[in-house]
């Protein structure tokens, strides 16, 4: 089976399990994509992971701005590369995702595709057809509550308040009125 791991990382020649403590599985693996697009999104270079989408109905991929320029703050100017591996692969439920795989064991790097800018190679695959941008803009007044309700479950989920997850001082920081919002409610 042909799968992509997206990463900022360069020079890799085999791809080594890893127990990430933001992942939904607590073993060491390697998590791939069946989706050369959707591996795209994890070109990152974050300590935390922010990237809000959907596989619609269709299975279109589609990325979901939460606030104005989000795919562009996050995106923009960032290298790095789209390894693909050919091998037999796993699934496991707990990753919530379709198109994904995972190995327990170190993966072959079959082909590499270089990625000079992440956020162009998006709006790429975007022209293609290969993917949506649901823009922040063009979200209706209902969107943006759920939008809001997936921020403050968020603030929730990882105990962002207590200031210790990566993700508190972003979440902080870009959305000052729902983290006061949780304060007052905590």
């Amino acid at each position: 089976m042909i799968a992509y791991h997206g990463t900022i990382v360069g020079g890799i020649k085999k791809l080594m399990p890893y127990a990430n403590p933001q992942a939904k599985l607590k073993y060491p693996c390697v998590y791939l994509s069946t989706n050369k697009v959707f591996s795209s999104i994890f070109i990152w270079n974050k300590k935390y992971y922010f990237m809000p989408f959907e596989f619609r109905e269709n299975g279109m991929f589609t990325y979901q701005e939460l606030f104005d320029n989000c795919l562009s703050e996050f995106y923009s100017g960032v290298s790095g590369y789209i390894y693909t591996c050919d091998a037999e692969f796993e699934t496991d439920e707990n990753t919530e995702f379709p198109n994904v795989v995972i190995s327990k064991i170190p993966v072959d790097i079959r082909d590499i595709d270089i990625v000079d800018d992440a956020y162009e190679r998006i709006l790429q695959y975007e022209r293609a057809g290969l993917m949506s941008i649901s823009r922040y803009k063009n979200r209706s007044n209902e969107q943006k509550q759920s939008d809001k309700n997936i921020i403050l479950g968020t603030i929730k989920k990882f105990e962002l308040l207590k200031g210790e997850h990566p993700l508190s001082e972003f979440i902080s920081t870009k959305f000052p009125e729902l983290w006061e919002e949780s304060l007052r409610s905590n």
